[in-house]
């Protein structure tokens, strides 16, 4: 047949123009993007083609000389900053043991008995003495829990003392446990940072570390509200021990001594470590006076985050203007709650709203209140003393997250707990100590001056005896 015959008339020899076929070519390129997005973004899980969207993550090797003193092997480093986990850092209280505090964090209890059973027999054979997952451990012994979005376990770490560090971890679906196997060495460094928004982000801005910024705001947890008190431009000099494992850096020892500047007071606050009169390390400023005092500023240990304060505000749930009468500090579930002052438990229960609530009456008449808890530690009637462990930041009551809800009243009426100034008179460095006190503050104050930390850098080894 012709084309004449099917009434087709012939194609004129015209080309398209160049800017047509680069039309035609991102028209075709777009549609492959679009396709392919879909089918590798929206495809239910479990449907299977003969192409992949995933690439397959290489091995991580586990070398031969990570094995040893017959321990589980070390897989290569624990990873600190999984992304969107739950980081809780603590340090145990009086009668903590492995378990209680593995079954406060985590979130249920076939998990922490997982946990606790792999970690007790490393830490058993490691110290070579009876241990068990209920043996109480030394107070404030420092731990680290890492959680992945859904709370489920991923890390743990806990620092019975410098030299006995030990870890587990999700590993080939199961629990692995070990002891860092290395040399330690401690020298003692310093660094001096400007404040550029929170205080982690400051130490994190200059290549210093979370936990770093939880010391520091643990020396200066009776006088600095870091949440609310230090604001842009403010200057901190911190002199401390650096951990070293096997010449690399593996964390941090002690804050030596440590000056935070505010700029727009000119006010300084100084924490000097000195042993004191009973040969325990405590924090003074540069007076001699010691930086604890009755009431700390704070019910949680480290760097806070307040999601809403005292006063008039628009309520999260009933979007309705009422008085907030206390304080929330947005924190991980399990988070410790430490009571701020000695006193006597007067509830510990149920409150409706408040959830799970325990309430503190204080020596000097004030009272402290404690809500939304996920676990309460101690009983009405109690005695506890400052510091100690009453419960967990938690989720219950009316709450739109986890978050720890706190009120401070004086004679029955609510005051701002951040604003209320809860110091009475501070103790001092004994008399016969007054002399070496100043020698070592002194000493330290020149190793943070600018000359001081320009010259002692490369020689700043932590010869432990010269800072008793």
């Amino acid at each position: 047949m012709t084309a004449d015959r099917l009434n087709i008339k012939p194609i004129s020899g015209r080309r398209l123009a160049p800017s047509a076929l680069l039309a035609v070519f991102f028209v075709i390129l777009l549609s492959g993007l679009v396709f392919g997005s879909y089918f590798c973004l929206f495809t239910p899980p479990g449907t299977h083609f003969p192409f992949s969207c995933n690439l397959p993550s290489p091995p991580i090797p586990v070398r031969p000389d990570q094995v040893s003193r017959g321990v589980v092997a070390e897989p290569a480093g624990i990873n600190q900053s999984v992304a969107g986990s739950q980081d809780i850092l603590g340090d145990t209280g009086e009668g903590d043991t492995l378990f209680s505090v593995l079954s406060a964090n985590l979130p249920d209890e076939e998990s922490a008995k997982e946990v606790t059973l792999s970690l007790a027999s490393v830490i058993q054979k490691a110290l070579d003495k009876s241990f068990d997952g209920l043996t109480q451990l030394k107070a404030e012994t420092r731990y680290h829990i890492i959680l992945d979005r859904e709370g489920r376990f991923l890390q743990a770490t806990i620092e019975m003392d410098p030299s006995n560090v030990f870890h587990a971890a999700i590993q080939d679906e199961s629990i692995r446990s070990w002891k860092e196997e290395v040399v330690l060495d401690f020298k003692v460094e310093s660094v001096s940072f400007q404040v550029r928004g929170t205080l982690v982000n400051s130490l994190i801005g200059i290549g210093e570390g979370m936990e770093l910024a939880r010391e520091l705001s643990k020396v200066f947890r009776w006088d600095i509200d870091f949440e609310r008190e230090s604001k842009r431009g403010d200057v901190c000099k911190v002199l401390f021990e650096r951990r070293y494992a096997d010449d690399r850096p593996s964390g941090y020892g002690r804050i030596l001594y440590a000056v935070y500047e505010f700029k727009r007071s000119g006010e300084k606050k100084t924490a000097v470590l000195f042993k004191n009169e009973h040969h325990r390390d405590e924090y003074y400023n540069e007076k001699g006076e010691a930086l604890r005092k009755d009431f700390l500023r704070s019910p949680l240990s480290g760097v806070l985050r307040v999601t809403s304060g005292f006063g008039r505000r628009m309520h999260p749930i009933w979007r309705e203007p009422r008085h907030h009468s206390g304080v929330d500090y947005g924190a991980p579930k399990g988070t410790p709650v430490q009571c701020v002052a000695g006193g006597t438990v007067t509830s510990a229960g149920w409150k409706g709203d408040y959830g799970k609530f325990v309430c503190v009456k204080h020596d000097n008449g004030c009272e402290s209140r404690y809500g939304h808890l996920q676990r309460i530690n101690v009983q009405k009637g109690q005695r506890v003393k400052q510091t100690q462990r009453i419960g967990l930041v938690g989720t219950t009551g009316l709450t739109t997250g986890p978050h720890l809800h706190f009120e401070w009243l004086v004679s029955g009426v609510y005051k701002d707990p951040r604003k209320f100034k809860m110091i009475q008179s501070p103790r001092t460095v004994h008399a016969h100590l007054k002399g070496r006190f100043i020698s070592i503050a002194q000493e330290r104050q020149r190793l943070l001056s600018p000359l001081g930390m320009a010259m002692n850098a490369p020689a700043m080894h932590a010869k432990m005896a010269t800072y008793q």
